[in-house]
Parts: structure tokens; sequence; C-alpha cells
């Protein structure tokens, strides 16, 4: 009989991986001015990491079943805040679990402008796919994970400006940290999980051209000669 934990995401494998999600979100979090922070988990395990959002106040939610718990309890689609709360918003492995159709525009309704969004998935070209499976033999739910540029597109179409995407863990998963090996750009995509990093851009005031007014001249209009003598015969 296979015994262990009751979701992929609490795997130390897998711990590990968000931990090192976790500290590349706390270095956004240290660019941002002060405000709120809300941060989207795939798992209530993921309770326990400590997220270091530096001075910004922290909402924490979890995926449970097909809701959203913690801080709030809420559906994925219509989050309980008002609009451009948040100054970093960030959504760890909250689309590999849950639809991201909805949530999607949820968050862009909730980011601030000039916040930024940090967005975590499974990286679907990496070995970790594999494990996961091979992970998930005794019925644990297995994690969806889509291409980054399908979340990339997506974010663009609900006027998030994609900023770049970054590969993070190792190719394969470990317990520690990623060997020099892991370094080499050629194996960046083969890494477990990828981050895209997207911000709303702030609504820049466009000057109107001038209106022309045309004015009207009158026109004096001279009736038409009459024709000669010449021109009749």
């Amino acid at each position: 009989m296979i015994t262990g934990p009751d979701s992929l995401f609490a795997l130390p494998d897998v711990v590990c991986l968000l931990r090192d999600e976790l500290e590349r979100a706390s270095e956004h979090a240290a660019r941002q001015p002060n405000g709120h922070a809300l941060v989207l988990q795939a798992c209530a395990a993921s309770r326990d990491l400590e997220v270091r959002t530096r001075h910004l106040h922290a909402v924490r939610v979890h995926a449970e079943g097909d809701r959203l718990a913690g801080d709030a309890v809420c559906a994925p689609d219509a989050l309980p805040w008002e609009d451009e709360a948040f100054r970093l918003i960030v959504v760890q492995h909250v689309a590999d679990v849950l639809p991201s159709e909805g949530l999607i525009d949820e968050l862009a309704r909730l980011l601030a402008p000039g916040g930024v969004l940090l967005w975590f998935g499974f990286n679907p070209w990496s070995p970790w796919l594999a494990w996961l499976h091979w992970q998930a033999r005794r019925g644990l739910p297995l994690p969806h994970p889509s291409q980054a540029d399908f979340a990339r597109r997506r974010l663009l179409r609900r006027q998030l400006a994609p900023v770049s995407v970054d590969y993070l863990g190792a190719c394969w998963p470990q317990r520690g940290t990623a060997s020099a090996l892991h370094d080499l750009r050629l194996l960046m995509p083969l890494r477990g999980a990828y981050l895209l990093t997207a911000s709303k851009q702030r609504a820049v005031l466009t000057p109107l051209r001038p209106r022309l007014v045309r004015q009207r001249e009158r026109v004096a209009i001279r009736p038409l000669a009459s024709p000669s003598h010449r021109a009749c015969a």
C-alpha cells in the first residue's frame, strides 16, 4: 500500500520548487510601493510556506475543490475585492488545477495600474510532467499544465501586458538547489516551472487634435451674360 501526502503539491520535491517560486515573488514585492498583495496557491498545504511580501499586506487564498478558500471563500470567477485593489498578484499553479478563463478576468480587474502579476505554472515540456504522472498513480489529482505562450495570450487579451517568461527549478525533481548543469541555457526550457510576468499599463491621456471650425463664406454669384447677337446669328 502506498502512503504519503494527499496532494502532489505537498510532496517534498514540489515544496522545494514552490519555495523557489516564492523567493522570486519576494523580489518583485520589494519593488512595489505600499499597498496590498494577493497570493493564490494551488493547495491548502501551501499555506505552511512562508510568503514574504515585504511591506505589502498579503491576502492568501488557495484552491479547494472548485472554489477558493483561506482568507476569503469565493468562486474563482467572483473574487470579493474592489477594482484595482492589489499592487502585486501571485498566482502559484492555481491555473494547473482550476479553470483559468474567469479567473484571469478577475485578476485583470483587481490589479492596480502599474502593478505586477506573477503567473507560475508547471512546464509541460519538462520531465517533471512524467514524474507527476508517476506520483499520481495512487489516485491523487493530477495538475493540467498549459504552455506559457497559451497563458501569455490569455493575459494579453485582458489588457495585461506580458513582460517576460522565465523558467525555474531543476529539470528533474529534487529536494535541494539546482546543480550547475541545470543552469545551462540549452536546458532552461526543460525546467520544472515557468514564471510569466505581466503588468497593467497606466492609462495615458492622449491629447486630442483641435477641432477645425469651418466658416462658410458667401460668394456673390453674378448672372450669366446674355448671348451676343453674333452668337444668336
